[in-house]
């Protein structure tokens, strides 16, 4: 089952990057033609794909990172970072209460501002076409994270079958080390909850990977990127 889980973790995250749109065929391997400058082998490859996608990246900019899964951890350096991909299952009722943590976007006029936080969280310029595409796509929710009302950082989730997953997440410095992240995460888990979903899906920093182990999410595998 760990197998299944973490294939429905990465087809939610690939989905997503269709979504976002300009993507291009190479053989076996998806590259996008801008933001988030990804490229990754289609159908999926575990525990090998590295050299695969540094073949290809040989005489290609260094702007695009090539992304590969494994289940188990091969330190590389060629890499750029790795994330830990992280499962949850939603089996059992649980009773969240509600706070005022997230609020959702209720139009694309909202967007502007969106993308201006998550990139002061990241830390990097994020393209708005691609973002645009995915909001207007049914299977995305994006919501705003507050501390007291006030606007402090950034998540979208992306339905994909009975799994939600959780992406561009991120705290700006002025919310940051108050628990916004674990409580952001409780009220998305209760969203999705009442969307009769079955899982939920994200891929960790290390950073944040105590703040979802807390929460029951559970590793899988790791995604890696090579530059």
């Amino acid at each position: 089952m760990r197998n299944f889980y973490l294939k429905e973790n990465i087809q939610n995250l690939l989905s997503l990057w269709h979504c976002y749109g300009d993507v291009s065929k190479h053989q076996n391997l998806r590259i996008h033609g801008q933001w988030p400058h990804k490229v990754w082998h289609e159908p999926l490859l575990f525990d090998e794909p590295a050299n695969v996608i540094r073949g290809y990246k040989r005489d290609k900019p260094r702007e695009k990172k090539g992304v590969g899964f494994d289940t188990k951890r091969k330190p590389d350096s060629n890499e750029a970072s790795v994330l830990v991909v992280m499962h949850k299952l939603l089996l059992d009722d649980v009773d969240i209460g509600d706070d005022n943590t997230i609020k959702i976007l209720s139009s694309e006029s909202e967007l502007d501002l969106w993308l201006s936080l998550g990139c002061a969280g990241f830390g990097y310029k994020i393209d708005k076409a691609p973002i645009a595409r995915a909001f207007i796509d049914s299977r995305s929710k994006f919501y705003f994270i507050l501390n007291e009302g006030e606007l402090v950082g950034t998540v979208l989730t992306w339905a994909q079958g009975h799994d939600v997953g959780i992406h561009q997440m991120t705290i700006t410095q002025a919310g940051r080390g108050r628990g916004l992240a674990g409580k952001a995460l409780l009220q998305l888990e209760k969203q999705a909850r009442g969307s009769s979903a079955k899982s939920m899906s994200l891929q960790a920093s290390k950073k944040g990977l105590k703040i979802y182990e807390s929460l029951g999410f559970v590793p899988l595998g790791f995604l890696s990127s090579y530059l």
